[in-house]
């Protein structure tokens, strides 16, 4: 039998077509995809999908694609709020970073601007304490010191030292101002001079300017600290007799006086003032007062001998007793200490500094630094100079150390003749009785060769000499007049562009050097191309005939050390000159008109004007 077909639903009265002609109800499927692309959407939307679908699946809404349209829009704002919140964060703590950078270079600042202050601070106390001290010793390191310090003090680029010399140069008239020290950078500075009257410098030199001098800085006026007096009135402030000049930007003040181009930038002037007692009138009352103080206290020796003695006497007759009687004298219990007082020679100097080429200023809180620094310099030196001129007077006229010293200086004469005596009578048994000049010669040789030998066994002794700082005038062209016979050069014995000798510059060729070129000289070789003052004429006339052995000796023994070299170097060479002379006039009237040979001063200079 044959089954019956199953019927069909109907839906809406349109039967569907068979199964097999039915369109499927199911996608195609995806075509495969290759592995990059899955990876792109594994990594784009794969994890948000994912994600999405878990969260539909416990949801499980109604309208799916809904839901998911809705979610990943929520998820996209979510993203985007996220994303902008961490934005703000991320600039926020950048802000907060510069901020903190900010405040950290500015703390860094702040903390180097104080340490800069500090450093400053702590270099002018420093300073100042040393310049106050009574123990320093003042010495010419201390200007470049006081240069630096001051340099740094006040920010300026350059700072220089100028010293008012009345005298002036052999080139320039004075009075004037010339630098005698100098930064590095400055240097230039110490070949300058200022003309009286140019420029606003010599406004700091002034003594109680008025108000025609122009650009001074006057410090405040302090507030009263003593009491009204009855009259109603507050007493006076203290006067500075020296003020500084201050400019603040050198090109609006037509009175500026230029070393070189115009430029921008500040001036400050420091008067240094102080009084000098390297002088002949100070050290005579130096002299003078410890003499006195010298003979008030072996005077009170001998007071006190004599009491005591009579003490002793008293008590030998009768006992305690008579001691009680004896009466002591009041100089040995009333002792008043005098206190030296020197005329001093007023010294002018300025403390210069600028920031030329810079246009930086120079800060006013600095200037009464400065000025105190300047002034406790001044008296530094001052000091140190009463001290150097007190201790050359006690060396005069300490009377155990000179015969000390001559009994040395004899005991090193003895040697020095002991032990030449057998080369002397070597050169002696060479010439022949008859021949007196050249024997001469030979003698005055040899009391060269020893007065040489001595002086150098007794350098420290000789050296000491460079102690004393007011030396007679006498002291100072015998050391110079030796300098130049034995090769020393105007220039190193002179001061700069100056015509007279200066002590201090003398001291700086008489040293160990010195005395050494001396031993190893040859006081009769020919000398040629000498300047004028190394001739031996010259060299005489310098020494002086009125300074003699025993002049030199009361002076100061050591001195005569070198009394001795020069005179028997002198001596020797005249005499060897006159020798060569006689012998040439010999030969010449001996060989008539074949005598060929050249004049003797074409050989040495020296025979010039020789006698």
């Amino acid at each position: 039998s044959s089954r019956s077909a199953p019927k069909q639903r109907s839906f809406g009265g349109v039967w569907p077509l068979p199964f097999a002609h039915a369109p499927s109800c199911r996608a195609a499927p995806a075509p495969m995809v290759d592995q990059a692309t899955a990876k792109y959407l594994g990594d784009n939307i794969g994890g948000v999908l994912a994600k999405a679908l878990g969260e539909m699946a416990i949801a499980q809404p109604r309208d799916g694609v809904d839901f998911l349209s809705k979610w990943l829009k929520l998820h996209v704002e979510q993203e985007e709020a996220r994303t902008l919140r961490e934005q703000e964060e991320a600039k926020l703590v950048e802000e907060r970073a510069k901020a903190q950078d900010k405040a950290t270079e500015k703390a860094t600042r702040v903390a180097k601007k104080e340490d800069e202050a500090q450093r400053k601070e702590n270099l002018y106390k420093n300073l100042l304490e040393k310049f106050k001290d009574p123990e320093t010793m003042f010495e010419d390191p201390l200007w470049s010191e006081l240069l630096s310090v001051a340099s740094t003090l006040t920010g300026a680029k350059a700072a220089y030292l100028g010293l008012v010399d009345e005298e002036g140069l052999e080139d320039a008239p004075g009075p004037l101002i010339r630098y005698t020290e100098a930064l590095p950078g400055s240097e230039m500075m110490k070949d300058k001079v200022l003309p009286q009257g140019a420029g606003v410098t010599w406004g700091a030199v002034t003594e109680n300017p008025g108000e025609e001098v122009m650009h001074l800085w006057r410090p405040p006026i302090p507030e009263p600290t003593e009491p009204v007096g009855d009259d109603g009135e507050a007493p006076l402030p203290p006067t500075i007799p020296y003020l500084p000049v201050s400019v603040e930007c050198v090109t609006d003040v037509k009175e500026m006086h230029y070393f070189e181009l115009t430029r921008l930038g500040s001036y400050l002037v420091v008067p240094l003032v102080f009084s000098s007692y390297y002088t002949p009138e100070a050290y005579a009352e130096c002299k003078k007062f410890e003499e006195e103080k010298k003979a008030e206290s072996q005077k009170r020796e001998e007071i006190l001998q004599a009491y005591e003695a009579a003490v002793e006497d008293a008590r030998a007759q009768g006992g305690d007793d008579a001691v009680e009687a004896v009466e002591r004298p009041a100089e040995l219990d009333h002792v008043d200490e005098k206190e030296m007082t020197l005329p001093g020679k007023v010294v002018k100097m300025v403390l210069c500094m600028d920031t030329l080429g810079t246009n930086a200023p120079i800060d006013e809180a600095c200037f009464e630094q400065a000025l105190a620094l300047a002034k406790a310099c001044g008296q530094c030196k001052q000091h140190t100079e009463q001290k150097w001129l007190d201790a050359q007077a006690l060396t005069e006229i300490n009377d155990e150390d000179r015969v000390k010293l001559n009994e040395e200086i004899d005991a090193a004469r003895t040697r020095a003749e002991e032990e030449t005596a057998e080369a002397m009578g070597n050169d002696e048994a060479e010439v022949p009785p008859e021949e007196e000049l050249a024997r001469d010669v030979v003698g005055k040789k040899w009391a060269f060769m020893r007065a040489a030998r001595v002086l150098l066994d007794l350098k420290d002794v000789f050296l000491n000499l460079k102690t004393w700082v007011v030396p007679s005038p006498e002291m100072v062209n015998l050391v110079a007049a030796t300098a130049f016979f034995f090769g020393f050069k105007k220039v190193q014995l002179y001061p700069k562009r100056k015509q007279t000798i200066d002590w201090q510059v003398l001291l700086q060729v008489l040293d160990a050097g010195f005395l050494k070129t001396i031993a190893e000289s040859d006081p009769v070789a020919p000398r040629k191309g000498l300047e004028p003052e190394q001739l031996l004429l010259a060299v005489k006339a310098m020494k002086g005939p009125a300074f003699d052995t025993q002049k030199c000796q009361d002076y100061s023994p050591a001195l005569e050390l070198l009394h001795s070299v020069l005179d028997t170097a002198l001596e020797y060479r005249t005499a060897y000159l006159q020798l060569r002379k006689a012998n040439y006039e010999m030969q010449k009237q001996t060989e008539g008109e074949e005598f060929s040979q050249p004049p003797l001063e074409e050989d040495d200079d020296d025979f010039e004007g020789l006698a």
